[in-house]
């Protein structure tokens, strides 16, 4: 937990505030919270659409934190990338499942300008008819059909959206809740001062994207000069949970922060007071949950190691009477921070993060499902477990990469209700002339591997360097 005698403050931002948490907590095997988030009712708006970002057109930079601070991080990054530019793979996974899942891909245009924010932190969720992607701009929705082509029909920038104009907003993300149909749209800003930054989170009032939405404005300054940063969103069937790494005013990691709210109150615009969880691993990434288990399981690898953290979150939606589990350690084979990718016709390599789970988990019985970019052979490539987490052991794990000398990462994970998952990930292959790709790619429940290959949905035309920075982001 963080120490004690950092200063704490109360802070009102609209209708939403935080404060010290005073009742006592005796669960035994549980973790207390240290603080109160708390709301008023949301706001209720009809974003208009802008095509028009309203901010600064100039280039800006948001900076990644990882929780190994700069000066690791870059020692880790140098280490990783000490291989020969010709070497291979170990091996290859089989490339032919048992029964391969079937993958429908609907090429379009996505966006194409972030108003010179760099990296776009693209993000997106499907619905029953809708898709919607958030960028460090704007969120953009789709109709799904008629294909191949699906429809825009509203783009709008963050800032009108949010009706938030003061800082930058950045870390956008948006999940969709298939059983209540609606759109959970999460995003930052930097900081206003020591004891101000906002964060908002965005619900719908109907399955429709481009309709109405209950907005709540919350002021994540815990503590002095903190910043909340790298913030992801996770459902059960009953609460939404917002977890996000936290650095002071140094840019020393502190831990994970997470706190949950309850659908009934989030999704009918209702005030809230939920309970704060500090100090905890990072980063850690929250589940969506399919079923009704009354468990929610949040899951962290940190940079380098040979164990995952797990917490186990009982009753989400009861306020104070909810519980986080102290932490308990998965066994994984030893893992350690990964090469950056390399690019075809220039040496600028990107930035392929810090062994971090960058997105959520999906969580179905005792099943969890997670991914995240490791070293292999002097590669980066994604990884995945699936996670038994009634006797918390690994049931099924492996490597997934495009090809014997591409370079993999950013990936992501979803499952469905039967065990059959479905991942995406950027590719290249700098040896063979490649430049980054979007690939996708899968497995049945039966088997036990991804295999080696998979769908590429997009190629880019040239290398990425807007800045001319090596790693770029």
């Amino acid at each position: 937990m963080k120490v004690s005698t950092r200063q704490k403050f109360g802070a009102a931002v609209a209708s939403a505030t935080i404060l010290l948490q005073t009742q006592a907590w005796s669960q035994p095997q549980s973790l207390a919270p240290t603080a109160t988030v708390q709301s008023g009712p949301a706001t209720a708006v009809h974003p208009v659409e802008n095509f028009v970002m309203q901010r600064p057109a100039e280039s800006q930079w948001v900076p990644f934190r990882s929780t190994l601070g700069v000066s690791a991080y870059a020692a880790a990054k140098q280490v990783a990338g000490n291989y020969s530019p010709l070497a291979l793979k170990p091996g290859a996974n089989s490339p032919t499942p048992a029964a391969p899942p079937t993958i429908i891909t609907a090429n379009f245009n996505g966006a194409s300008d972030t108003d010179g924010l760099r990296p776009p932190d693209t993000h997106g969720a499907v619905g029953h008819t809708h898709f919607v992607e958030t960028t460090n701009s704007h969120i953009n929705i789709w109709k799904k059909l008629p294909l191949p082509t699906p429809t825009k029909v509203k783009s709008v920038s963050q800032a009108t959206f949010f009706n938030y104009f003061t800082q930058t907003l950045f870390d956008a993300r948006v999940v969709y809740d298939t059983v209540w149909q609606r759109w959970i749209i999460t995003t930052e800003a930097f900081p206003e001062s020591d004891t101000m930054q906002r964060f908002f989170i965005a619900v719908s009032k109907t399955s429709d994207p481009t309709g109405g939405f209950f907005i709540y404005s919350l002021n994540v300054a815990f503590h002095f000069g903190d910043f909340f940063d790298f913030p992801q969103v996770g459902f059960d069937q009953d609460a939404v949970i917002i977890t996000a790494n936290i650095f002071n005013s140094s840019d020393v990691f502190q831990g994970a922060d997470m706190f949950a709210i309850a659908k009934a109150r989030l999704y009918n615009g209702l005030g809230f007071s939920v309970p704060l969880f500090e100090g905890l691993d990072g980063t850690l990434a929250p589940p969506i949950v399919l079923d009704q288990n009354a468990d929610a399981f949040l899951l962290a690898a940190r940079p380098s190691g040979s164990t995952l953290t797990k917490y186990t979150l009982t009753n989400a939606s009861n306020a104070f009477q909810a519980s986080l589990g102290v932490a308990t350690f998965i066994s994984v084979p030893s893992y350690t921070v990964p090469p950056d990718g390399r690019q075809f016709g220039t040496p600028i390599k990107l930035d392929t993060s810090d062994s971090r789970f960058v997105n959520n988990s999906t969580q179905n019985g005792n099943d969890l499902w997670q991914t995240h970019t490791i070293a292999l052979g002097g590669f980066p490539a994604p990884k995945f477990y699936r996670i038994n987490t009634g006797i918390n052991t690994v049931k099924q794990s492996s490597f997934f990469f495009k090809n014997g000398s591409s370079d993999d990462f950013n990936a992501s994970i979803v499952a469905n209700p039967f065990g059959d998952i479905f991942v995406t990930w950027t590719s290249t292959d700098a040896g063979n002339g490649v430049n980054a790709q979007v690939v996708f790619s899968g497995k049945r429940d039966a088997d036990t591997t991804i295999p080696t290959g998979g769908v590429v949905g997009f190629t880019s035309s040239t290398f990425y360097s807007v800045s001319g920075n090596s790693p770029e982001r």
